[in-house]
């Protein structure tokens, strides 16, 4: 069994150095400016003192108790990190905090790059494994204080190991430059000494060097973060139990000068610095005014969303949070954690009681109770800092991670021990294997293709439209064709698009790209602005004469007109670098084939609204179909006080694909069968020719007849009907089904209006 143990480590630190090497330079939440914090020591200086109006490349970082920053700073002083501006180019259109959105996941515009070991990205990855040790010392922290809790099993201890080790959460972070792995380790080795301590509660005097380190790790972890100081009172209750359980309060000013005095020396002067530089001893008054502070009181309401972040990222959430895996992983984690806390919370309340058949005889209840209370200080204190900023994310419970773990196991152990052997050992290799599996998935799939540049392609699919558009008056950046997966779309739906592009030349700067679906007016339905391969592939990645497939998913975000789709126009551009730092955006001139300058429209899509057009409670059902193909549904007029207007509101509707674009006529006709007013049209006018349209679309034709003068007093016909567009009126469409009225020449009368003086 002790070899086991030092094979989980083992597993461990190759995973996590897989991780390490794999996740690319900065794309862990805020390890840029933690880097920054450290290399700001490696350098000589000072702790940063921060100032919320010009923060330093730290940012809000630099408010951070110091002791990750001063081990890694020294660890990493005799590197030069002079190249760190090179290597921590922000990607414009990173896409933090929404894991949904499916591109742009890199926090750095060169992620895509690999790089070797050299510089600050040596720096960085020294940084990196130093944590990574800091996780398998939290490791071996959870195997001996599991000891305490099952005593007299061996496989337990090595079951909540194991599945610590096993969170992909744990070993992302474990393998990033964060402090949070500082905190983590100091407060489950300070958990595994408390139970150390409650051991002894009936047996042996607690000598005065346990004291001493107990003090030392105190304040190891009130140096690492401020959530190592819920470790204070913590150490506070299992002290004045002590002194309780033995009679013996002479143990408490005992405890206090060996406990106070060293974490006092390790950790007050930072806090005192705080009070002299900020008058606010936590420091978090400043950390708050740059980050950002909570705009909106915490309510139900907005709980439940940042709750669902909080469960999600503490099994596996990537990158700058905004990588996930799949959903029915965390359900089925949400459910297993539930069973196992609520086996736990039973085995507690067991192992609390006499001996009687129902307890567990391999629990022991004080380090089990020790566990329960740090996950509620743990709990509370998240719960505090949410009511400060928004961002609940699972690292932050880790400091209990020993907790959860240590309760999960002897939670599922609660419910397992009904079971016969195999149908246990089953249950904890199905556990183990699942997030095994989850962290591979991740390390081998989810990470690299969220990150890494796609290969270029050995030639243009054979689906796609040819378009051959130039952009830049040395043509540089060369759209050869566009393909587009579906005709049609709704609002609220994303289409794929994929652009194939070529350079001819090596490309010096990274330009940016833009994607925008237009209505007839030049009016934004739908826009995407990016890097190429949605920020994984900037421009001066290109290879001269590659080709590269690139494709989006292109949401229409913008609400419609109802009263037809609308056939958009894809533009596609590039801004133009010069106008960037202006914030006019630009874009870069483009050219056909032939040198002209145009406009790059280089496909369309249909859009459609939300609802469809319906029939007005007041209009006339008509039913009157042409050519087999459309169909007036129904037609309500109403003529002007003054008689000088007719409103006319027609719903049409398709029965099949028309094979042309088609002009809607409507005549008003007089008692001597004169015309005397008309309007000629498209339908929906140029949003929706009559060539797109198929069986269902409802098209709303909204319209004033002028007369110039108040039409005489008399009756008036009103006729419709189609003509193809091409034929200036020429040819009509027939009618092929009459409806509720009268037919004539390729045309209906939907109407006889009553002009009254």
């Amino acid at each position: 069994m002790k070899n086991t143990s030092w094979l989980i480590l083992a597993a461990f630190l190759l995973v996590g150095f897989a991780y390490s090497l794999v996740v690319p330079a900065f794309e862990t939440p805020d390890e840029p400016f933690h880097y920054a914090f450290a290399r700001h020591i490696a350098q000589g200086n000072g702790l940063p003192v921060q100032d919320p109006r010009a923060p330093g490349p730290w940012e809000q970082e630099g408010s951070q108790a110091p002791l990750y920053y001063l081990i890694t700073g020294a660890a990493t002083a005799w590197i030069d990190q002079s190249d760190f501006a090179q290597i921590s180019v922000h990607n414009p259109r990173a896409n933090i905090g929404d894991p949904l959105y499916p591109g742009n996941k890199n926090f750095m515009l060169h992620s895509g790059q690999w790089r070797t070991l050299q510089g600050a990205n040596l720096a960085l990855h020294v940084g990196r494994w130093l944590s990574l040790l800091m996780g398998a010392f939290t490791l071996w922290c959870i195997h001996r204080l599991a000891q305490f809790i099952f005593p007299h099993s061996q496989a337990l201890p090595l079951a909540a190991m194991a599945l610590a080790a096993a969170i992909p959460q744990f070993l992302f972070l474990s393998a990033s430059f964060s402090n949070d792995n500082a905190v983590i380790a100091a407060s489950t080795f300070t958990l595994f000494w408390l139970a150390r301590l409650l051991a002894k509660a009936d047996a042996a005097a607690i000598q005065r060097w346990e004291w001493g380190v107990l003090g030392v790790t105190l304040g190891l972890a009130a140096l690492s973060k401020l959530q190592g100081l819920g470790l204070i009172p913590l150490s506070g209750l299992v002290v004045l139990f002590l002194a309780w359980r033995r009679s013996d309060w002479r143990i408490l000013p005992v405890a206090l000068i060996f406990v106070g005095f060293p974490a006092l020396l390790i950790a007050g002067w930072w806090y005192w610095r705080n009070i002299v530089l900020y008058g606010d001893w936590s420091g978090l008054s400043h950390l708050m005014d740059i980050n950002g502070r909570r705009q909106e009181p915490l309510t139900w309401k907005n709980f439940w969303p940042e709750f669902d972040g909080l469960r999600y990222s503490a099994w596996g959430v990537f990158g700058w949070f905004n990588i996930l895996l799949p959903d029915w992983f965390y359900k089925l984690m949400d459910a297993l954690t539930v069973v196992g806390l609520f086996g736990a919370l039973l085995a507690t309340v067991a192992a609390l009681r006499p001996a009687n058949v129902l307890r567990p005889s391999h629990l022991t209840s004080r380090p089990l109770l020790l566990l329960w209370l740090w996950l509620s200080m743990m709990a509370v204190l998240l719960l505090y800092w949410t009511m400060q900023a928004t961002g609940s994310q699972g690292r932050l419970l880790f400091p209990a991670l020993a907790s959860v773990t240590i309760l999960l196991t002897a939670g599922f152990d609660f419910w397992l021990r009904w079971l016969p052997r195999f149908w246990q050992r089953a249950f904890w290799s199905g556990l183990l294997a699942l997030l095994l599996t989850m962290s591979v998935y991740a390390l081998g799939w989810l990470l690299p293709t969220a990150y890494y540049a796609p290969p270029p392609v050995h030639a243009v699919d054979a689906q796609a439209t040819p378009v051959d558009v130039r952009y830049g008056e040395d043509g540089a950046l060369h759209l050869l064709a566009v393909s587009i997966e579906q005709e049609r779309m709704r609002v609220g739906e994303a289409v794929s698009v994929t652009l194939y592009w070529q350079a001819p030349m090596p490309l010096a700067q990274d330009y940016q790209l833009f994607l925008q679906l237009l209505d007839e007016n030049g009016l934004e339905i739908a826009n995407l602005t990016t890097h190429p391969g949605w920020g994984r592939n900037p421009t001066t990645f290109w290879a001269p004469g590659a080709i590269y497939a690139d494709r989006y998913l292109l949401q229409a975000t913008k609400r419609i007109d109802e009263q037809s789709p609308v056939a958009a126009r894809l533009y596609v551009g590039f801004i133009d670098p010069t106008t960037e730092a202006s914030g006019s955006y630009l874009p870069l001139p483009a050219y056909s084939a032939d040198g002209v300058e145009i406009t790059p429209f280089v496909g369309g899509i249909v859009v459609e609204p939300l609802n469809a057009p319906a029939r007005s409670a007041l209009a006339t059902p008509i039913g009157s179909e042409f050519g087999g193909v459309i169909r007036v549904d129904s037609a309500e007029l109403a003529l002007s006080e003054d008689r000088r207007f007719l409103h006319v509101n027609l719903l049409w509707e398709a029965i099949g694909a028309p094979a042309a674009d088609y002009t809607m006529f409507v005549h008003v006709i007089d008692g001597a069968g004169n015309r005397v007013g008309g309007f000629d049209r498209p339908p929906a006018g140029h949003r929706f020719p009559t060539s797109l349209w198929r069986a269902r679309d409802r098209v709303g034709s909204q319209f004033d007849i002028e007369f110039g003068e108040p039409l005489p007093s008399g009756d008036y016909e009103v006729w419709v009907g189609l003509y193809e567009s091409a034929s200036a009126g020429a040819l009509r469409l027939p009618v092929t089904a009459p409806g509720n009225v009268q037919t004539g020449d390729g045309q209906v009368q939907i109407a006889v209006l009553r002009a009254a003086s």
